[in-house]
């Protein structure tokens, strides 16, 4: 059995169609064919069901191919990280970000990046904080850059620098003091965000509860 055997399946497992997962994977589809019935004779049982429109996976192509797909996702991390101790000529980098980031921080460390390392490529993702955590976790994700604080067993954190989230006013506004300023209308990001929650934190330690007459997904 071979890498590409397995590649192969998974190719007809997501198409559910051996014409479209042939022309995915850039080879003919009665190649496809033999290479899929080589895999079933190799393992004794029958993978896929061709018997309807589409192509389904049978009990044990649904088994099967579960595991696949984990030792799919090892071989690629081992490949990454074959590269990690060579010289960082190639390889490929999964980076995600809180959208706090975007606006001043991303741009110039990408730019920075592949100055340094021009022969690596870049997938680069806007999440939320959560859902970094999530992925990193699944194996999803290299590197999520977001907030220090809390984090689950499996996540590495290191911090990089302190920012300050302030109240800004017009000049000619009275001061704002820790009450007052809080009974300005806010439009803020919705509960799914890092700094929302460290907006409420920092109210509830205040004793204050904010007019928030908007929430949105997106600074």
């Amino acid at each position: 059995m071979l890498l590409r055997h397995i590649r192969y399946l998974l190719a007809v497992a997501e198409h559910r169609n051996f014409t479209r997962a042939a022309q995915a994977l850039h080879v003919s589809q009665p190649t496809l064919s033999q290479q899929i019935k080589q895999l079933e004779d190799t393992l004794g049982a029958p993978l896929l069901d061709r018997s309807g429109r589409s192509v389904s996976l049978t009990d044990a192509g649904q088994a099967y191919v579960r595991f696949a797909r984990l030792a799919l996702q090892d071989l690629e991390a081992g490949t990454r990280a074959m590269h990690d101790v060579q010289d960082l000529s190639r390889g490929h980098l999964r980076l995600a970000m809180t959208p706090t980031f975007t606006a001043y921080l991303i741009g110039p460390l990408l730019a920075q990046f592949h100055g340094l390392y021009p022969g690596i490529t870049l997938s680069v993702e806007e999440l939320t904080q959560d859902r970094i955590e999530a992925a990193l976790g699944e194996d999803l994700l290299d590197i999520g850059i977001g907030f220090a604080g809390e984090h689950g067993p499996d996540i590495e954190c290191e911090a990089l620098f302190a920012e300050a989230l302030s109240v800004v006013v017009r000049a000619d506004s009275p001061e704002v003091n820790r009450s007052a300023g809080f009974e300005q209308p806010l439009v803020l990001l919705d509960a799914g965000f890092a700094t929302r929650r460290y907006i409420d934190d920092y109210c509830r330690r205040q004793g204050v509860t904010p007019r928030i007459v908007m929430e949105a997904n997106s600074i």
